[in-house]
């Protein structure tokens, strides 16, 4: 199988490609290295012969020629912009990196007759979940502009499945978090800042819940859909663990300063500063994962439990210094004194 992943380059991307290194024929990267993308993220593919890099975005119209000269059989599309708070502050290049450039790979996947369009959606399309969990037939209910370009491209896709015969699955994580993780996001931006000596950023009361899942279990479950799972369907991928945004801080801190007892202490609130709470933030995530559990049987189960999964987390942001260090931090949106959003 011949396979193209877009944002590869990325951080869920990236540890998709690693994981299924030797178990395609050839590998293609597409990625527009954005300030998230980091050709760091690739050093276990880069060199071989089965893997080729595109420095482009998936709205390029290069996207045609590279399904044609490499004889793409399945696309996995991870491209896109991901950050709701950037979101908030500019909603354009969303739209036309997870709307427009999503169009142009399904229009020219049908082209050539992708076999299979894996399509990289979030949980946060279903919008806060209240009480109970949002099965893959829960109505969409986005409510940021990132979610909302979200919930238009799987739209788009399906209507491209039903109409056209688009050989579409789609794909809706929960939070993700582990390695290689850019530092805007909750866990990997708590992580670096502190160890910078810095003071986590804590939205609102920090009340808000979200399912958290370590990636490389993500990518496994991703990697069976890809395989075994049925086109024209849906599938979450989740953990089942769900811990408000405060006690993410507070584990963090926990492990980073184990000899203050942070979390029973209440210490862990000296290592935090708190902002005024991002625009419409939903309040709850949670997402049913029982269809996936029917495809994947017990060939793929979760081996990471959060509290192994951040430890982990946190030990390679400890070791891997020159890669977070040399980000373009100046991209990061959040700055001291000014509020969250730049």
């Amino acid at each position: 199988m011949n396979v193209l992943v877009t944002g590869g380059a990325g951080f869920i991307g990236s540890h998709f490609i690693d994981r299924i290194i030797g178990k395609v024929d050839s590998l293609v990267c597409v990625d527009k290295l954005t300030y998230a993308g980091n050709m760091k993220n690739l050093t276990e593919a880069s060199g071989k012969d089965f893997f080729k890099f595109y420095h482009q975005g998936i709205e390029s119209m290069l996207i045609p020629t590279i399904l044609d000269i490499h004889k793409i059989d399945c696309i996995v599309n991870f491209a896109a912009e991901t950050h709701v708070d950037r979101s908030i502050q500019d909603p354009s290049a969303f739209l036309y990196s997870d709307i427009l450039g999503t169009f142009n790979l399904a229009f020219h996947a049908l082209k050539y007759k992708v076999k299979r369009f894996i399509h990289i959606s979030t949980d946060e399309v279903y919008g806060s979940i209240e009480k109970g969990e949002a099965t893959e037939e829960y109505p969409l209910k986005p409510t940021s502009p990132y979610s909302s370009s979200k919930a238009c491209a799987d739209l788009l896709l399906q209507s491209y499945q039903k109409t056209y015969g688009l050989p579409l699955i789609i794909v809706r994580p929960c939070n993700n978090y582990g390695p290689r993780q850019y530092p805007e996001k909750l866990i990997p931006i708590t992580i670096t800042r502190i160890l910078q000596g810095k003071k986590a950023i804590l939205h609102g009361e920090g009340k808000e819940v979200r399912e958290w899942i370590y990636v490389e279990d993500c990518v496994r479950a991703i990697e069976k859909i890809m395989t075994d799972g049925k086109a024209g369907e849906i599938y979450n991928v989740g953990s089942g663990e769900r811990c408000e945004n405060r006690n993410i801080i507070a584990n963090i801190v926990d492990v980073l300063h184990p000899g203050i007892d942070a979390v029973a202490s209440g210490r862990w609130q000296e290592f935090m500063k708190q902002y005024p709470n991002r625009p419409g933030n939903d309040f709850r995530y949670a997402i049913n994962c029982s269809k996936l559990g029917q495809l994947c049987g017990h060939s793929v189960q979760k081996l990471w439990t959060f509290h192994e999964g951040i430890r982990e987390t946190i030990r390679w942001y400890k070791d891997n210094l020159d890669w977070w260090s040399d980000v373009n931090i100046e991209a990061n949106i959040y700055k001291d004194g000014d509020g969250y959003l730049r």
